[in-house]
């Protein structure tokens, strides 16, 4: 019997207050948090029995175990919400919620509910079979606001069609669109922080020409918010008619139809103050994946938004962690024409457990006809329990669990072949949370979410939850075993107390190719507000990247999993606004600051307004590489106990490229035109400069291969004057290989910034020669042959599917016109693997197959 109906997550928007720490680690425990009367899921022990036992018919069938019922494509949530109605109307519905919108869930953590304040109507996204029209057959039973993106469809569906809809030969699965939002007269700390004031009255800019939109909850439907968008412009806080300072072109709002915090007016009043003279525009993301991807297309379209650099802070729990997701492909078709796209990094830290799935040979709780997950490592004892704790008054929570498989949101993508589920059970094996979605039929690889919170009682038609020890267990339902699993997770007083649970929690479509995603430091941790730093601290809750892309766009892996340097740039965070967050006890206004990377990625919005403005007519990936050239190596983070602990130099998987730098310094000297070409044996570096008003000269700045940069020339810059000037230099010879360069700009105080780096190629004719691997695919053994035309070191290495190495062939010096015929085959396991081929002045793969 279901013991707790659990949500499935959708949607959350990725502000996290700085000291609420939502994460729990191996030992480290937050503060408990308070919990109001309003619910966010539907609460099925809060049902009649007789409702009960409907919605387990409903999703089951006659066998209690199966997930064949007439309303399993819609899972619990939806079920609980239809039979609820049907039983006691719109009243019963609301009862389940409570009377509030929103429920506070920790500091600076609000989840929105997706059921409609009559209890009439309940926001979905789901996934179209490809027969026939989902969209139009969800309209047909009164969908609102519908939108599609590939195979998915968004909108508010009467809770009374559920049925109906549940029986639709075009739904393949549905989900209910939950969402988190965690958290003039008032200036930004980011614009002392980033030093964007000492660039607008240098060079004479403010983002004027440019249009900087942004994409969240909403902009002025908040019942609760202290300011109206009115207030705002008439305070000088937002431009529109009535701004004190003339800054009168309105806010040009799209979409503004959901209910929301208005966190999206709270992110352009953060652009407004570092870039005055930019238009703004504003697109709500709630409603489903669908009506985000659209608010994305709208605000790019010249017809509609034309806006020239788009941000966002929202993030949905079904975008997919190893492959390109709608959203993302939507991110990389509008920065492709010509629209700058930055993101949040999201506020989850570390807090993310992954492993490779162990078969324990054991059957699971959920179903004995599952087989649970072995959490222990390889050759040790079997354990399928993964021990947690949680406090009295504290919350476990699985926002979203994957594994590796596709995603049928991709729209011409195989979906998963594997349906895994997650329960949270006592010491007893009595389940006191779980989500069991038949994912191999949704063809989504998602579980969540998965909540459980310790009252400290004893409820006697549940389970005993005084006690603070429980147990995660995952189990396989149905389908292979999958490479890998990985779950986030967040709460308040709770600990996971074995197996690591820690890894990179960056996902979505901030990792996509085109989009910017940004990290978040507090200005109090910033070299402009704490003598102590430079340039900047992260927070404890900034979200570490490196999970890599696994799978192409038609659902195959790729042979070689694609690591991105994901985040790409830090911004500052905690900053004062009119009426969005809480008073800090950081600085000495009374001004609510607003925390979390929701805040840092619209100051790095605007810090690009400037760039662009100062150099027309760059291109998103020239607006990237000035920002990323310019930024402050960041070497420090904060820990969840409050330490400084340090993260590698350079570029990283915390801060990325480093702390955005938005002075005088980081946005002259205007370049255009810079490239390079090889003559003869020589590099040919030009470029022109638009103006130059502090400019001393340009160091030229080279390496090789994966080396480190090294001054190789200099040309003398134009000092004070106003004019535009072309420069020109010619490198010595060139060894074969690739060779990249970049220009260090000197200013006449001493201070410098670097230009984008252009990678350039000089290659010598028959430089190698690698064979197709014979016979492929391999049942015994092959052959490949390795030949080089000058002598050179060279390496061979085998890779699985997963990127690792498991096989060296060769490593050393190969003679000039002398092949090398080296064996693959013997010790590999059947599957797909690809050969590398590493030289001094080229690569070279060759994909194959093992067959036993």
């Amino acid at each position: 019997m279901y013991r707790r109906w659990i949500a499935r997550a959708s949607l959350v928007f990725t502000l996290l207050g700085s000291w609420g720490i939502l994460g729990g680690s191996a030992s480290t425990f937050g503060q408990p948090s308070s919990t109001g009367s309003a619910l966010v899921t539907p609460q099925g022990q809060d049902t009649a029995p007789e409702v009960q036992r409907r919605v387990q018919r409903s999703l089951h069938g006659p066998a209690p175990r199966s997930k064949d019922g007439p309303l399993s494509p819609i899972g619990a949530d939806l079920a609980t919400l239809y039979h609820q109605h049907a039983a006691d109307g719109p009243a019963g519905v609301r009862r389940l919620f409570g009377s509030a919108t929103r429920i506070r869930q920790g500091r600076d953590a609000r989840y929105r509910r997706p059921v409609s304040r009559d209890g009439r109507h309940v926001t979905v996204t789901a996934v179209a079979t490809g027969a026939g029209g989902l969209l139009s057959d969800l309209r047909a039973l009164g969908l609102k606001r519908g939108a599609r993106a590939g195979r998915s469809v968004s909108g508010r569906l009467p809770i009374a069609a559920l049925k109906t809809a549940a029986q639709l030969s075009s739904l393949r699965g549905m989900v209910p669109a939950y969402a988190q939002t965690h958290v003039g007269r008032v200036d930004s700390e980011a614009d002392t922080a980033h030093r964007a004031f000492e660039g607008r009255t240098a060079l004479d800019v403010d983002g004027s020409g440019q249009k900087v939109c942004a994409l969240s909850d909403s902009y002025d439907r908040s019942a609760t918010a202290a300011t109206t968008a009115q207030d705002d412009v008439a305070s000088g806080d937002l431009p529109g008619p009535g701004n004190p300072v003339g800054r009168a072109a309105p806010v040009d709002v799209l979409d503004d139809s959901e209910p929301g915090s208005d966190e999206g007016r709270a992110m352009l009043q953060l652009i407004h103050d570092l870039a005055p003279g930019a238009e703004l525009g504003f697109h709500t993301a709630v409603g489903g994946l669908p009506a985000f991807v659209q608010g994305i297309r709208d605000l790019a379209d010249p017809k509609k938004g034309d806006c020239d650099i788009l941000v966002d802070d929202v993030r949905y729990n079904t975008q997919p962690f190893f492959q390109d997701g709608p959203v993302a492909n939507a991110v990389d078709r509008v920065v492709a024409e010509g629209v700058a796209y930055f993101s949040s990094a999201g506020n989850d830290g570390q807090n993310a457990y992954q492993d490779g799935f162990r078969d324990s040979g054991r059957q699971g709780v959920l179903s004995s006809s599952a087989v649970a997950h072995d959490f222990a490592p390889s050759g040790g004892t079997v354990d399928t329990l993964q021990r947690i704790t949680i406090r009295r008054g504290g919350t476990f929570r699985i926002f979203t669990m994957q594994w590796t498989d596709p995603s049928s949101l991709v729209e011409g993508s195989r979906g998963a072949n594997t349906d895994l589920d997650v329960a949270l059970v006592n010491d007893t094996l009595g389940v006191v949370a779980q989500s069991a979605r038949d994912s191999d039929d949704t063809g989504l690889p998602v579980e969540g979410v998965l909540s459980h919170t310790n009252t400290g009682t004893i409820d006697t038609n549940e389970d005993g939850v005084a006690d603070s020890t429980y147990h995660l267990i995952i189990e396989k339902a149905a389908g292979p075993n999958p490479d890998g699993v990985k779950y986030i997770h967040s709460g308040l007083s709770y600990a996971i107390e074995e197996y690591n649970p820690t890894g990179p929690t960056l996902y979505g479509h901030p990792m996509a190719e085109g989009a910017m995603a940004i990290a978040a430091a507090p200005f109090f941790n910033t070299g402009a507000y704490n003598s102590n730093v430079n340039p900047a601290v992260l927070e404890p809750f900034s979200s570490a990247g490196g999970i890599k892309v696994r799978f192409d766009e038609s659902g195959f892996p790729i042979l070689a999993p694609e690591a991105r340097e994901k985040p790409d740039l830090t911004a500052t965070d905690g900053i004062d606004n009119t009426f969005f967050g809480a008073d800090s006890a950081y600085d000495s206004d009374t001004h609510p600051n607003f925390f979390g990377t929701s805040a840092a990625a619209p100051n790095g919005a605007a810090i690009a307004a400037l760039v662009r403005e100062a150099t027309s007519g760059l291109s998103p990936p020239e607006v990237y590489d000035r920002l990323e050239s310019n930024a402050q190596d960041v070497t420090k983070r904060q820990d969840r106990g409050g330490a400084f602990v340090s993260i590698p130099s350079g570029v990283d998987r915390w801060s990325g490229h480093g702390f955005m730098q938005a002075a005088a310094t980081a946005l002259p000297v205007a370049l255009t035109d810079f490239g390079a070409v090889v003559e003869e044996k020589h590099a040919v570096l030009t470029w022109t400069t638009a103006r130059e008003t502090n400019n001393a000269g340009f160091g030229v700045e080279h390496k090789r291969g994966d080396g480190a940069f090294e001054t190789i020339g200099y040309e003398a810059g134009g000092g004070t004057t106003s004019e535009s000037r072309t420069y020109r230099h010619r490198t010595a010879p060139l060894a074969p290989g690739l060779h990249t360069f970049r220009l260090r700009q000197e200013d006449l105080d001493g201070s410098s910034s670097y230009s984008r780096e252009i990678p350039l190629e000089r290659s010598l004719s028959n430089t190698h020669r690698v064979s197709d691997i014979a016979p492929n695919p391999v049942t015994d053994e092959a052959s490949v042959s390795v030949a080089v035309g000058a002598p050179q070191e060279v390496r061979v290495d085998v890779y699985n599917v997963l990127g690792q190495r498991v096989a060296r062939l060769h490593n050393g010096r190969l003679r000039a016109d002398d092949p090398r015929t080296l064996t693959v085959g013997p010790g590999l396991q059947s599957g797909a693997y690809f050969l590398r081929v590493d030289g001094a002045s080229f690569t070279a793969t060759r994909p194959f197959v093992r067959v036993r």
